[in-house]
C-alpha cells in the first residue's frame, strides 16, 4: 500500500509565515505611498492658499483709492493708515465677493492660539453724517485669512519731504498721502505647511499723479537693481 503525499505541519507553516510576510511588505508599501501622496497634497493644498491669499492681497492693496478711512485731531482725512502690525485702506471690492464699490479695508496680525493670525475685514464705505451711527466696517466680522504665523510685519516705502523714496519703514509719517509700496513679511511656525513668500506690492495711483510716481518708481527700480550688484 502507497503512503498518501502531502505537506507537513511545518511546511504549512513556513508556507503561511512567508505569505504573511510578503503581504505585510505589499501592504506596508501601499501605505507609505498613499501617505506620501497625501503629503504631497497636503504641500499642494497649502503652497495654493498661500498664492490665493497672497493675490487677494495684492489685487486689493495695490488697487488702494485715494479716499479717506479716518480724521485726524486736525481734521485731515487719513488716506492710508500703515503701522508695523496693520494696514487700512480703501479699495474696490469686487462684486462676486460681496457688494461692489470702494470698501474700507483692513488687514492686521493679531496673537491667536498657535502663534499670530493675519485677519481680514472689510465693509461698504459710508457716507454717514451722524457719527454715531455705525458703517458696515465698523459692524463687520474678520475673517482669519491666516494662521500659524510666528511673526510678521508691515513695512512701506513712502516720498519724504524732498519728493524722494524712503527706505522702507515700519509706519508710515504721512497717513494723509498713498504709500508707493508696501511688504508684507511673515515667518511662519512648524504647524505652517508651507513657508511665505515676501510680498511687495506697488500701489497703482490715477492719472494726476502718474508721471510723478512713473518717475519715482524708476528710481525705486534702479536702487533695487544697484542694490543687487553690490
Amino acid at each position: 500500500m502507497r503512503k498518501q503525499q502531502g505537506f507537513t505541519l511545518i511546511e504549512v507553516i513556513v508556507v503561511f509565515t512567508l505569505l504573511a510576510m510578503i503581504m505585510a511588505m505589499i501592504f506596508s508599501g501601499i501605505d507609505s505611498g498613499r501617505r506620501t501622496a497625501e503629503k504631497g497634497e497636503k504641500r499642494i493644498t497649502a503652497i495654493n492658499e498661500i498664492r490665493v491669499i497672497q493675490n487677494i492681497i495684492r489685487s486689493q492693496v495695490s488697487k488702494a483709492m485715494a479716499l479717506g478711512v479716518a480724521e485726524s485731531d486736525e481734521g485731515e482725512l487719513l488716506k492710508f493708515i500703515g503701522e508695523e502690525q496693520s494696514i487700512t485702506f480703501v479699495s474696490q471690492m469686487p462684486g462676486y465677493l460681496g457688494k461692489g464699490g470702494p470698501h474700507i479695508q483692513k488687514l492686521e496680525l493679531i496673537n491667536g492660539r498657535n502663534g499670530k493670525e493675519l485677519l481680514y475685514t472689510h465693509g461698504l464705505i459710508s457716507n454717514y453724517d451722524d457719527e454715531d451711527e455705525m458703517s458696515e466696517f465698523d459692524d463687520a466680522e474678520p475673517m482669519v485669512l491666516l494662521e500659524n504665523i510666528r511673526n510678521g510685519s508691515f513695512a512701506f516705502i513712502e516720498l519724504d519731504e524732498e519728493g524722494l523714496p524712503t527706505d522702507w519703514i515700519a509706519e508710515l509719517e504721512n497717513p494723509a498721502a498713498m504709500p508707493l509700496m508696501v511688504q508684507l513679511d511673515l515667518e511662519m511656525n512648524r504647524q505652517a505647511k508651507e513657508h511665505w513668500p515676501l510680498l511687495q506690492i506697488a500701489l497703482q495711483v490715477d492719472g494726476a499723479s502718474s508721471s510723478r510716481r512713473t518717475s519715482t518708481m524708476n528710481l525705486l527700480q534702479n536702487r533695487s537693481n544697484t542694490e543687487t550688484k553690490e
